[in-house]
């Protein structure tokens, strides 16, 4: 794909920032009172034409052009984001789902939020991943693409909403990237399954054992027999009592015994939230009704819970993070106490944690709400400074 300057469109100049004449008047009386006493600008959701973005499925053949998806989408506003395989478009006069390229599976829809909060993982062929709230599938996809199938690279999927599963299964096997996917229904804040110990008959080796934790169970790290392709036994299929079966998994992943003493490379807390930044969605209640918005959205038993389960996420994230592995965090919302304050909180009680830069993909950055430079590395985004939904993003390293 071409890096081209005149190929890579820039739409984050305030100059093309178009607004509705949406009454604002109309959120209901509970959700203005919550941007008031978050200091979220009402007027983000009176933004229109926020651009939407697809991902190259590298795990297709001819892919198209950036040429090509200006023609299917018969609009000259598609632009390619940097290094990502994402591109950006807007003002398409062919709906998404109606393009050969989409309905090819060659291209598939992600929110950008989800792309960037992947991107930031900075995957290698042999990671062992943990998507701890992967509904409802995109980020799976992306994160398949990125591994590959080359090396020893697996991810695994958690969430606590079966349902939401069954689509995230759908869409790994739409596309054809399942390959090194499992699928788990379970809570993630008490997830503790280890990374697969092999793909196929084929044992994962690690040469690191960084943590005291993995060094205590790997007697065989030193037994050369293990780098050699051994199917597995139905009596050592059976020695894990503790094993969940998985909600999916592909044939290579399948009989994993769940024993491995090693923890993930790379974790992924794409956390569930309050949804204020994502604009669209929350719009469509205008249509749908605000009363089902302030009963799935405003219930004070949920606003009041939200950030201990964020933080509960964090803490089951961190512990199954390996020693050096990197963890990303990343909300939706536009709220202090979800994003700023839930990560001085996580650095305040994990002192082996250190925040590092995230890669913006040249998208402007939002100011953060709380400018203590221990957060610096903290990036933010929304609808009037970003051309972006609203999102959070922050990328630790375990030291």
């Amino acid at each position: 794909m071409s890096s081209d300057p005149e190929e890579t469109q820039d739409y984050n100049e305030e100059s093309i920032i178009e607004t509705t004449t949406f009454n604002l008047d109309n959120l209901p009386s509970s959700f203005q009172k919550f941007l008031k006493d978050n200091a979220i600008d009402p007027h983000i959701y009176t933004v229109i034409d926020l651009p939407r973005y697809i991902r190259l499925n590298t795990h297709s053949n001819n892919l198209p052009t950036l040429d090509d998806l200006k023609a299917q989408l018969n609009t000259t506003q598609v632009w390619q984001v940097q290094k990502s395989g994402l591109f950006g478009f807007l003002k398409a006069k062919e709906r998404l789902v109606d393009i050969e390229a989409y309905k090819t599976h060659k291209v598939f829809g992600i929110d950008l939020s989800s792309a960037m909060a992947v991107d930031a993982l900075e995957l290698e062929s042999d990671d062992q991943v943990l998507d701890l709230c992967c509904a409802p599938g995109a980020k799976l996809c992306m994160i398949a693409n990125l591994l590959g199938n080359e090396g020893d690279g697996t991810v695994t999927g958690v969430d606590i909403a079966n349902h939401r599963l069954a689509t995230c299964r759908s869409m790994v096997k739409k596309y054809s990237v399942g390959n090194r996917v499992r699928l788990f229904d379970a809570d993630g804040t008490t997830f503790c399954i280890p990374p697969p110990s092999r793909v196929g008959g084929r044992m994962i080796v690690k040469e690191d054992h960084n943590t005291k934790e993995e060094e205590d169970h790997c007697d065989h790290k030193n037994d050369k027999s293990l780098h050699q392709e051994q199917p597995v036994s139905k009596k050592r299929r059976k020695a894990n009592n503790n094993e969940q079966k998985p909600f999916w998994a592909s044939k290579l992943l399948r009989f994993d015994t769940q024993d491995s003493p090693h923890l993930y490379d790379k974790v992924l807390v794409d956390a569930e939230c309050t949804h204020d930044g994502s604009i669209s969605h929350i719009l469509k209640y205008e249509k749908w009704g605000w009363d089902a918005f302030e009963k799935n959205f405003m219930n004070p038993d949920r606003l009041s819970t939200i950030c201990e389960l964020q933080r509960n996420l964090m803490k089951q994230g961190w512990k199954m993070l390996k020693e050096k592995g990197t963890m990303v965090y990343s909300t939706c919302s536009l709220t202090i106490q979800q994003n700023e304050s839930n990560v001085e909180w996580f650095l305040n009680h994990y002192p082996d944690a250190q925040l590092e830069p995230v890669d913006s993909l040249d998208i402007s950055r939002a100011k953060l709400k709380n400018t203590d430079p221990s957060l610096s590395h903290c990036v933010r985004f929304d609808p009037l400074v970003s051309r972006t939904s609203g999102f959070f993003l922050a990328r630790f390293i375990k030291k």
